[in-house]
């Protein structure tokens, strides 16, 4: 039987801020949580999160999945997605 405070893992995707005025981009975090609006919670106050406006999607995972979401750190996957992005359109 689960415990009561048995963490989760979620991935919540957030609107990521420095892009520019009225600008911004997706970023994903794994988070592990209680329940969703607390790992909601938690992505709003990572760094560089638009922290005015609400999370734009999450879903749990399990735990398998959450170890390896975490071996590259958010960040260091939004560079990378953006730099193969824009090599894709030059």
């Amino acid at each position: 039987m689960k415990g009561v405070n048995q963490m989760k893992y979620f991935i919540v995707m957030c609107h990521r801020g420095h892009c520019g005025t009225g600008h911004s981009t997706e970023i994903k975090f794994a988070i592990a949580a209680n329940n969703l609006l607390d790992a909601c919670d938690k992505a709003r106050r990572m760094p560089s999160v638009k922290h005015t406006r609400m999370a734009i999607y999450g879903k749990e995972i399990t735990e398998a999945e959450y170890h390896e979401y975490r071996q590259i750190s958010a960040y260091e996957r939004f560079n990378q997605q953006s730099a193969k992005f824009n090599r894709k359109w030059r």
